[in-house]
């Protein structure tokens, strides 16, 4: 009977040092997990860097919901509003399965300063801001940074350092800096920044969206241009009415490098975008073919036809996708994710489990105790 007693309460000891250890590291879990609104005021702090003293900061909606195209694709837009006096600003961050991927200003009224330092120039500012970026992701961004030594953001520039592609573009209002990771000629994802009247203004970061797949280009200009030209010869176009299109002639052609996903995934490789525009308008007034062809293998992936208010399916198209236009390709799609189902006060439903399966042990435990004693 002694025995018995000390085991059981051994057990018992051990099951209680369990449920301890599991309550407190789910209250950590619980304290280190951050909701999009937490992220959206870290990134307010840390990279719009907004001198809060002169502003009341309250949540102006949080709304999520989902894609029809990408149903496991959660998205989450979430608006701060800071007030100074009745000069307000809101800061709007749209974030993608918990990742931002955009933030952007609009103003009501005429705003207080938003920099911590109203001074600073353009080139300080930026730095400024993809540094606290960096500080926001926990990511190392010093190739990024140092593209911007000893170059004025005030002009419009092109400069490429290892594999990231600097470009800003510049407007009587606003500065556009775009730092994109670029391989064999071909951008593929990176970092933009907007700042309007010399602060602030937009964000975009699609790194999270797309993963960069081979970079291969082993066909130059005039080679796809070639590859276009041979394919469209034997192309047609079917109308709604039952006519086929053929026999095109081509005045004019351009050609470039870009980016396109392949087989309905988030990988994205680089393809030769050639536009061949024809001397007349052809029924259906298309007045333009856009051919897409792989750069590493040279294997044309579709064909369009561009009109007037845009562009028309074909039957005979050969690939999978059926809107691709003459307009840069949206890569707005993203990986999905597993996210954890988090229980009341936000310990993982998985713990709370363990918990009341200990819980119970220790109920069962101590019946049998009682039993012992009684007999």
């Amino acid at each position: 009977m002694k025995l018995l007693t000390k085991k059981t309460l051994t057990i018992l000891s051990l099951c209680a040092v369990i449920l301890v250890l599991l309550v407190q590291g789910s209250s950590a879990n619980a304290a280190t997990t951050t909701t999009a609104k937490d992220r959206a005021i870290d990134f307010i702090k840390n990279v719009i860097q907004p001198d809060l003293s002169k502003y009341t900061v309250t949540l102006a909606s949080d709304i999520v919901g989902q894609t029809p195209i990408q149903p496991s694709t959660t998205l989450e837009s979430v608006k701060y509003h800071l007030d100074s006096n009745g000069n307000g600003v809101d800061i709007i961050c749209e974030f993608q399965n918990n990742a931002l991927t955009g933030a952007e200003l609009t103003t009501s009224g005429s705003t207080a300063v938003l920099s911590t330092d109203p001074s600073a120039n353009l080139n300080d500012k930026v730095r400024s801001v993809l540094e606290g970026y960096q500080t926001y992701t926990g990511e190392n961004l010093q190739d990024m940074t140092s593209t911007l030594t000893n170059v004025d953001i005030t002009q419009n520039i092109t400069k490429i350092a290892g594999n990231i592609k600097l470009t800003t573009e510049n407007s009587p209002l606003m500065t556009s800096i775009s730092l994109k990771y670029s391989f064999n000629g071909t951008d593929y994802t990176g970092v933009d920044f907007v700042f309007k009247d010399g602060q602030f203004y937009a964000f975009k970061d699609d790194r999270s969206l797309w993963t960069i797949g081979n970079t291969n280009v082993n066909l130059n200009m005039s080679q796809a241009i070639d590859i276009a030209k041979q394919y469209v010869q034997n192309y047609s176009y079917t109308l709604d009415n039952g006519l086929t299109v053929n026999g095109f002639n081509v005045t004019n052609i351009q050609a470039g490098l870009n980016t396109y996903p392949k087989d309905n995934s988030t990988t994205i490789y680089p393809y030769w975008s050639v536009q061949l525009n024809l001397g007349k308008l052809y029924p259906g007034n298309v007045w333009q073919l856009s051919v897409g062809i792989w750069a590493d293998s040279g294997t044309v992936f579709f064909c369009q036809p561009i009109g007037f208010g845009g562009s028309l399916p074909t039957p005979d198209q050969t690939s999978t996708e059926s809107t691709v236009t003459s307009t840069p390709i949206d890569q707005s799609a993203q990986q999905p994710q597993q996210t954890q189902v988090q229980g009341h006060a936000g310990i993982p439903l998985i713990d709370l489990g363990i918990i009341v399966v200990v819980l119970a042990t220790i109920a069962a435990l101590g019946t049998i105790i009682v039993k012992k004693r009684s007999k």
